[in-house]
C-alpha cells in the first residue's frame, strides 16, 4: 500500500515537473510557434548542441543539481518524460 501510495503521490509532481521542462523549452528555445510534447524526441532536429547545453543548465539551476558529465548522455535528454525520469533520480539520488 505504501508503494501505491507513494506512486499516486508523485504523478502530480512528475507532471508539473514536465510542465516547467515543456514551458523553458517553449519560451527560451524554440522558435515562435514551435511547440513540443513531453514525448518528442528533442535530439532529433529540435535542439542544437547549444540549445541542449542550455537545456542541462537550466536544470542545474532550476532543480539544484550537477549534471555529471556520464549523464550527459542521449538517454537522459531524448524527451521532456525521459529528462524528468531524470531529474527524479538525480534528485532523490542527492538527497
Amino acid at each position: 500500500m505504501t508503494t501505491t501510495a507513494s506512486t499516486a503521490a508523485s504523478a502530480p509532481e512528475r507532471a508539473t515537473l514536465e510542465e516547467r521542462l515543456l514551458a523553458f523549452i517553449h519560451t527560451e528555445l524554440l522558435a515562435p510557434g514551435e511547440t513540443i510534447t513531453r514525448d518528442d524526441d528533442l535530439l532529433s532536429d529540435l535542439l542544437d548542441s547549444v540549445a541542449v547545453l542550455r537545456l542541462a543548465t537550466y536544470v542545474d539551476e532550476e532543480f539544484g543539481l550537477t549534471t555529471k558529465p556520464q549523464d550527459f548522455v542521449v538517454e537522459n535528454f531524448q524527451s521532456v518524460a525521459v529528462l524528468a525520469g531524470y531529474v527524479e533520480r538525480a534528485r532523490a539520488a542527492s538527497a
